[in-house]
């Protein structure tokens, strides 16, 4: 199972259905002034703070236009590491991005198939 994320403008897109599409359309286009700045500046911190022992919780960015797909650690990680209790961030980088984003973008949540405002 492989963990993503979706970061988008509120009113992008009127159900997760619509998510895949919208992301789509936004391949080759830079990346928003404002979204560069405080969301894919926050996932650089988030990475670069983390201590060597939790590299399985670093992120991979993807950013384009208006959307920011990150990318938390799966099951794939637990190779590097000694406990199933560290196998995924997706929880701590789903809750990290939701206070970055709250009030200004949408949230989506592939693996729940999830949209939040």
């Amino acid at each position: 199972m492989s963990y993503e994320f979706v970061v988008l403008p509120a009113g992008a897109v009127a159900s997760p259905g619509d998510v895949a599409a919208y992301v789509f359309t936004q391949q080759g286009i830079p990346v928003d002034t404002q979204l560069q700045r405080l969301v894919v500046a926050g996932l650089h911190v988030w990475n670069a703070r983390l201590p060597a022992i939790y590299r399985h919780a670093k992120v991979d960015i993807e950013a384009a236009g208006n959307i920011v797909r990150v990318l938390p650690a799966d099951r794939y990680d637990r190779r590097w590491t000694r406990s199933k209790a560290v196998d995924s961030s997706a929880t701590a980088v789903l809750c990290f991005l939701a206070d970055l984003t709250v009030g200004r973008y949408l949230l989506y949540d592939a693996e729940e198939n999830e949209l939040w405002a």
